[in-house]
């Protein structure tokens, strides 16, 4: 897989995508069983949309900071700049 699992926020005024975090790969398996992820998606291929308690639940094991006033949360994998086709230029 070349996408990094992230967890993302979207400002709930806009919808635009404005934080985007790393979940360390220890706590992966963790984030997946929080986020409801399938076991049909290993790679977390898919944007799982998160309540803010889910949010936090993640946010606190990996020690990261959130604003659930300000942005909706989602468990999804993004691919790292430079790993991926799409960043590519010719």
């Amino acid at each position: 897989m070349n996408a990094v699992v992230k967890l993302t926020g979207y400002a709930k005024t806009t919808e635009v995508l404005e934080t985007v975090v790393t979940v360390p790969a220890a706590l992966i398996p963790f984030a997946r069983t929080v986020a409801g992820v399938p076991a049909s998606d290993p790679d977390v291929l898919a944007m799982y949309p998160l309540t803010a308690p889910q949010a936090e639940a993640i946010a606190t094991k990996a020690d990261l900071a959130l604003e659930p006033d300000r942005f909706d949360y989602c468990l999804e994998a993004i691919a790292e700049p430079g790993r991926s086709r799409a960043s590519q230029t010719e």
